[in-house]
């Protein structure tokens, strides 16, 4: 059985408490680990999805490519994510997912997830809920790229990985670690390369954030927020109420 320990139990339990029937089929569920090399396709645009995987630790991108080799990467995959949910709903993928890092992650049958829909409908709606929060970030990102500046995506991201990294014990006292190159930044940004550079050193000089290797800390996330008009309401860190469980496990 899995310990709290798990980015997977723990993202979860920050939105509804777990019974042990539901801690074990979570086992099942990462039972098959796998350890990857940074840089490897885990999902290709286009191709069938491998099954649904979970990534216990280390970084992933979901991107999409165009036929020129340009891409735009959408989300950061961290520990406790899960991609190719929708895997019996969808032939192929709409996207690729790839390492940043090396990782390790778990990949089963999608039949698992119709399982967990039947049997362990709380189990269900929490996955439902991170779902939705996918859409969610996404959407952000999206009013980011068209209506922020530069300065503002970059402060809006990067107190959005905070949260994130929060809630899986990744992060504490407002520093963690960013394991993303400039290129990668650009890519996710919407920015070149040269400009991803001067906006992480303009964030630096401001005082806002300070940066060793691959570990950043952001020195006043009351002032990042203020920059970036950040509002973590996309993100639904608050617990599901007993109410909306109920609703759903009713409705499956």
């Amino acid at each position: 059985m899995p310990t709290k320990t798990s980015p997977l139990i723990k993202k979860i339990e920050a939105v509804v408490p777990l019974q042990t029937d539901e801690r074990d089929f979570i086992a099942e569920l990462e039972r098959d680990r796998r350890t990857v090399s940074a840089r490897t396709d885990l999902v290709k645009q286009g191709e069938k999805y491998p099954g649904v995987g979970i990534l216990h630790s280390g970084w992933a991108i979901r991107y999409k490519s165009l036929s020129d080799g340009r891409r735009q990467i959408v989300n950061f995959l961290l520990p406790g994510d899960a991609f190719g949910l929708f895997a019996n709903l969808f032939e192929l993928s709409d996207h690729s997912v790839a390492t940043l890092t090396d990782a390790s992650l778990s990949v089963f049958s999608p039949d698992l997830v119709a399982e967990m829909y039947r049997k362990h409908p709380k189990l269900a709606a929490a996955f439902a809920w991170f779902s939705a929060r996918e859409e969610a970030i996404i959407a952000e990102r999206a009013t980011g790229l068209g209506q922020r500046t530069a300065f503002e995506r970059m402060a809006h991201m990067l107190l959005e990985l905070l949260k994130r990294l929060e809630v899986v014990s990744l992060a504490n006292d407002n520093k963690f670690e960013l394991p993303v190159t400039q290129e990668i930044l650009a890519d996710t940004l919407g920015l070149s390369l040269v400009h991803a550079n001067r906006t992480m050193r303009k964030l630096r000089e401001s005082g806002l954030i300070e940066i060793e290797g691959q570990n950043i800390f952001l020195r006043d996330v009351r002032a990042l927020a203020d920059v970036a008009d950040f509002d973590d309401l996309y993100l639904y860190l608050q617990r599901m109420s007993k109410q909306a469980v109920k609703r759903f496990s009713e409705a499956v």
